[in-house]
């Protein structure tokens, strides 16, 4: 492995494979089972661990993300909000479903939610930071990216309206897949008379967990705020979920899975020609 100056602590070593989502949150559901990758005009292929980097990190750095993982990973399992903390479940008992929808809401409390969001900032950071293609999405201007890389080192949420985050969590259990975060717009409804806005974010996906970074500027967020909607706000988190038939993730996969069996059928009618 080669040397070089570690991008989150800024010291010379030598680099360590690092991974950019947790190897834990996004394995398949056993030993040998691959999952399925593609899109964005890449041919289909197949990974049994998520994406890492080789040149990312040293030991020190990777250690620092490695303690982190570990809590968050133990966290997200024990409140469920992850398909590998469910045990023999299919579906989430504990929802307040809205009527005639897919959609629901969860209240929870227990859990370090600051030191989560960190944990959340850190993906963000990894993402920014790596020169992988498959992250290509997530451009993050050089000032953010040095602010989420000491908020790591130094543990801190604060301030909360920087990237800002939400949750979202499938309730039912789908399809087991890899996901490379990426940015989108969502158009959210006006209430009393006002009207409706734009949030640019970023939008990450592991294990049945969808978490959403707010782009916009500090000063914007601030003035339409979410309460316990936004992760590290208070003891208290609002989680809103959605069953895995509804969601915007199923849609995505099966564009993909369209993309996959294009490819393969080009790939037939090339080979037959040739």
């Amino acid at each position: 492995m080669a040397d070089g100056v570690c991008k989150l602590t800024g010291s010379r070593g030598r680099f360590v494979d690092s991974h950019l989502l947790p190897k834990a949150l996004t394995k398949a559901g056993g030993l040998g089972k691959p999952l399925m990758q593609g899109g964005k005009g890449r041919p289909p292929t197949t990974r049994h661990s998520s994406w890492y980097d080789n040149r990312l990190v040293t030991r020190a750095g990777e250690d620092i993300l490695a303690k982190l993982d570990d809590w968050a990973i133990k966290e997200l399992r024990k409140a469920k909000l992850v398909w590998s903390g469910w045990g023999p479940m299919t579906r989430l008992p504990d929802i307040r479903q809205i009527p005639a929808t897919g959609w629901g809401i969860r209240e929870l409390s227990g859990v370090d939610w600051r030191l989560l969001r960190v944990f959340m900032l850190s993906l963000l950071w990894r993402a920014g930071a790596t020169e992988r293609e498959e992250f290509g999405d997530i451009e993050i201007p050089s000032d953010d990216l040095n602010t989420l890389r000491r908020m790591v080192l130094e543990r801190t949420p604060d301030p909360i309206e920087f990237y800002q985050t939400e949750l979202t969590q499938l309730s039912t259990m789908g399809f087991e897949h890899n996901h490379t975060p990426i940015a989108m717009t969502k158009t959210i409804p006006g209430l009393d008379g006002e009207p409706e806005y734009e949030v640019p974010h970023f939008r990450f996906y592991f294990d049945g967990l969808i978490v959403h970074f707010d782009r916009r500027p500090i000063d914007e967020i601030i003035h339409r705020p979410l309460g316990e909607l936004v992760l590290g706000y208070s003891d208290t988190l609002i989680v809103t979920t959605v069953t895995y038939q509804e969601s915007f993730q199923r849609q995505n996969l099966e564009l993909i899975q369209a993309e996959a069996d294009s490819w393969m059928s080009n790939r037939a009618n090339t080979k037959k020609s040739d």
